[in-house]
């Protein structure tokens, strides 16, 4: 494993879990109180915000539900995903950079939380509607995990944009061995 701070693994592991651990105990409060899919919903901002449950067997917002054995198929993809994080982060060095750690714990969380949904219940438990009825606006019905795992993505996107800085800034390429020239 290479060097890392301390903090950034500190923050990876109390994010990934306080994360996983928040979304799902948000999932089965609310299930609790609201009821199973089909029951009332609860208006927090009428016209705008409810508390709606869903099952959902697919992706994020529902994509590719109609696959069949998605649920299988999706809590598969989300523990390689988790491996290859940990591998990325702790053995190739990622979690060097606190940015990127943030992103991977912020990732590794929501698809810990509903890779736990697929596996005990064949499903992910959603109940989060956003929807603005004068405009006639609406979202899918959605979770913390899926909000951590956008969140997560939006902040590799905006780290694939930054420049990189020249060569001559950059140690650990300038020290990097050259290959032999005149062969």
């Amino acid at each position: 494993m290479n060097r890392i701070p301390r903090r950034n693994l500190v923050i990876f592991v109390l994010l990934t879990l306080l994360g996983t651990g928040f979304d799902l105990t948000t999932k089965s409060v609310i299930f609790r109180r609201v009821g199973p899919p089909g029951s009332e919903p609860v208006s927090v901002i009428p016209n705008i915000l409810e508390l709606r449950t869903a099952h959902n067997t697919g992706a994020l917002w529902g994509m590719g539900k109609d696959i069949p054995h998605s649920s299988l198929i999706f809590a598969a993809l989300s523990i390689v995903a988790v491996i290859l994080i940990v591998w990325w982060l702790f053995w190739q060095g990622a979690a060097k950079d606190f940015w990127l750690t943030l992103a991977l714990a912020l990732i590794m969380a929501g698809a810990s939380g509903n890779c736990y949904d697929r596996l005990r219940f064949g499903y992910v438990r959603d109940f989060v509607y956003f929807h603005v009825d004068p405009i006639g606006f609406e979202c899918a019905i959605f979770n913390f995990a899926d909000n951590m795992l956008v969140a997560g993505a939006v902040i590799l996107m905006l780290l694939a944009l930054k420049p990189m800085p020249p060569i001559e800034d950059r140690p650990e390429i300038l020290s990097a061995p050259q290959p032999s020239e005149g062969r």
